[in-house]
């Protein structure tokens, strides 16, 4: 499953972490959670308004459901949008897309990219959202390209931000998700001809390390239309949430729950004006 986030604070700031993987099954997620009742992955999503996950492969979707149950154990402060089930093989995964209540709203119900030439293995997901206390709306695009087909989906992300943009009549488009946009998989190089300055933000640096092995890749990326730009604080972070003394207390590898970090930028939710 992977998960993106974003915070909302006021003046008035949205942190916005956009990237998590973690793979949920039915089995993985009720061991996880029946193993750990104040699950490290509900711990995680909290910190955050919003929080984008992929990977999930419950045919039943028990196990998402069980994992929002978790997340609003003490309180009933998150809700969840997901997606229809995607991919081109018996193996298919959805998306779901975690937001605080108090906060923020679903503007415009969440769709898939029509992918009519079937260029994606998983087509994207797309929904809009507006923060409840502020001006901030915006298009959040959920992504996870195969690997070995990363350079050819990843090409094709413009035309689906541009989609996105004209579906829901706003500007303000960000793409999220494991792009695979590294290693053997993608020339990071070449990001900047697929998405140029003078268009996109890349809030999510070549130089990031989003993974949580060894070798250093920039998998997960967050990079949204120029638009943004005054929204934005200029903040962004891999959350290394295993470094976080509420996550190491529960004596939990980081690698069991997931291979990637998640990432994450800080939003104004008062300065939007398109």
């Amino acid at each position: 499953m992977i998960i993106s986030h974003c915070r909302l604070t006021k003046n008035i700031q949205t942190r916005l972490l956009e990237y998590f993987v973690l793979e949920v099954t039915a089995r993985s997620a009720a061991n996880i959670l029946g193993i750990h009742p104040n699950s490290a992955i509900a711990n995680i999503i909290k910190q955050f308004d919003v929080v984008a996950v992929q990977e999930i492969r419950d045919k039943e979707g028990l196990a998402i459901i069980k994992l929002l149950g978790e997340v609003n154990s003490t309180n009933d402060d998150y809700s969840i949008i997901v997606s229809p089930r995607v991919g081109r093989t018996s193996s298919k995964e959805q998306y779901a897309i975690f937001y605080r209540k108090s906060n923020l709203q679903i503007e415009k119900d969440g769709t898939l990219w029509p992918d009519t030439q079937d260029l994606f293995e998983r087509e994207p997901y797309m929904v809009m959202l507006k923060a409840i206390n502020g001006t901030f709306d915006f298009v959040l695009v959920d992504i996870h390209t195969k690997p070995d087909d990363s350079a050819k989906e990843i090409a094709f992300l413009p035309e689906v931000i541009r989609f996105a943009a004209e579906y829901y009549e706003e500007p303000d488009v960000l793409c999220i998700g494991d792009l695979n946009a590294d290693g053997a998989y993608f020339d990071e190089d070449s990001y900047q001809t697929i998405f140029p300055y003078s268009s996109y933000l890349w809030i999510i640096p070549n130089s990031a390390d989003t993974t949580v092995g060894k070798q250093s890749n920039t998998y997960d990326r967050i990079s949204a239309t120029s638009t943004i730009q005054e929204d934005w604080t200029g903040e962004w972070g891999v959350y290394r949430f295993d470094e976080a003394e509420a996550f190491s207390s529960l004596g939990i590898d980081a690698a069991s729950l997931t291979d990637h970090y998640p990432v994450w930028a800080s939003f104004y939710i008062d300065r939007d004006s398109k």
